[in-house]
């Protein structure tokens, strides 16, 4: 079982290298990482992700922001801002800020101390590697860094009308995304699936000698062909060589995500009111207000998370989706390098979504200016997930299937 590795974005049958501490190991077709041996990585995912559930409680519980106008002060937290979004209508925005921010981050640490602590102990504990498995699918799904940079955004919007403070929230805040970052670096994920399978109580197949064999697409276990749609035998999830209507459904998801770009960008996302007075401000607009403000770099950055990377992702899913479709087999390693910038570069699309909490919960200060968040916003949401989703959909595995029928042809 130990003796072969498959490759899980090009499905590049090889003999399982021999990795030292501290080093990596890359497929040689396509690029991507097979094994990160990292070194205690058992002992150091669980204290880091056990400081990280001690860092959470002050980073929910204590203001991130103080703002102070004309003796009125408000404060914000991560919940205050999904809940000033539920209050003007906006329940869906408000349930991502809530899951992104709050929800997923919680769950993934709990997974991984509770996977961290079952391997460091003799006997593998019921859930094990289900637990683990949901980590993975939860990965991307935490957007605590993205949330961080939005605080950052805000107060450069707020600073030059009004007295904003950090609190002791944002501190505690920013050391968990560092406890956070530093979890998932020190994290082996092939030493954590190695030793689920060596304390699983049954014997796990023994696919090394088989041509084609199916390689888990959660924990890259080599199952026979013949186990096809079954369930795997180390992680539970459903076993199959190509993921199912993966080409259907990135369509349909990326399809909707384009759709939903145009109400994204003409619907107002927030409206600020003066003295019961106020303009509904759309993405663009608030981009051409931050530069007449000379706050150029802000504006920039929010240019690129909101317009930029969004039209990006779509048009990069459309070249990968032709390229499988009319068996284009040039450039597949720059092809795989894209689709993994897209993957990773999705989230940040949040960034705008999260300004937009932070202002509404921060900026309540009666009748003298408060900010009220607008369905535009709701728009925008829905196009980050629907895109996030269609890059999670699409198996990279058939980029290569072309090449690999015209190399066996030709050989």
């Amino acid at each position: 079982m130990d003796k072969m590795i498959a490759c899980h974005d090009c499905d590049l049958l090889m003999p399982r290298p021999n990795v030292p501490e501290g080093h990596f190991a890359h497929c040689p077709r396509c690029g991507s990482t097979l094994i990160s041996a990292r070194p205690n990585s058992i002992e150091r995912t669980l204290a880091l992700s056990l400081a990280g559930l001690i860092l959470f409680l002050p980073a929910n519980l204590y203001p991130l922001l103080s703002l102070e106008a004309l003796g009125l002060r408000q404060t914000e937290t991560v919940f205050s801002s999904a809940m000033s979004l539920y209050t003007d209508g906006l329940w869906l925005v408000s349930l991502l800020i809530l899951l992104f921010a709050i929800i997923v981050p919680l769950v993934k640490l709990l997974l991984l101390f509770y996977v961290s602590a079952s391997l460091l102990g003799g006997e593998l504990w019921r859930g094990t590697a289900m637990a683990f498995r949901s980590y993975q699918h939860l990965d991307e799904w935490g957007m605590l860094e993205v949330y961080l940079l939005g605080i950052v955004v805000s107060v450069v919007k707020l600073i030059d009308v009004a007295s904003v403070e950090p609190g002791l929230g944002v501190y505690s805040l920013t050391a968990l995304i560092l406890i956070t970052l530093l979890s998932s670096t020190m994290l082996d994920r092939d030493l954590f699936w190695r030793l689920i399978g060596e304390r699983y109580p049954n014997p796990l197949p023994d696919a090394d000698a088989e041509p084609h064999p199916i390689c888990c697409h959660d924990c890259r276990l080599l199952c026979p062909p013949h186990m096809e749609g079954q369930h795997c035998p180390r992680c539970h999830s459903r076993l199959h060589a190509r993921t199912p209507h993966s080409l259907a459904w990135t369509w349909s998801l990326a399809l909707t995500g384009a759709l939903l770009m145009i109400p994204a960008n003409m619907l107002p996302i927030m409206t600020v009111r003066t003295l019961g007075r106020g303009e509904p401000a759309t993405i663009i607009g608030g981009i051409i207000e931050l530069t007449h403000h000379g706050l150029f770099w802000i504006a920039l950055v929010v240019l690129v998370a909101s317009v930029i990377i969004p039209i990006g992702k779509l048009v990069g899913m459309l070249i990968l989706l032709l390229t499988v479709q009319m068996g284009w087999t040039t450039n597949l390693r720059q092809k795989m390098l894209m689709y993994r910038f897209v993957e990773w570069v999705g989230r940040w699309s949040m960034l705008d979504i999260f300004v937009v909490g932070i202002l509404v919960a921060l900026v309540q200060l009666g009748n003298l200016t408060h900010i009220v968040g607008n369905h535009g916003a709701t728009a925008f949401a829905a196009v980050v997930v629907c895109t996030m989703l269609a890059a999670q959909k699409f198996d990279t595995r058939l980029i290569w299937d072309r090449h690999r029928q015209r190399t066996e042809a030709n050989a």
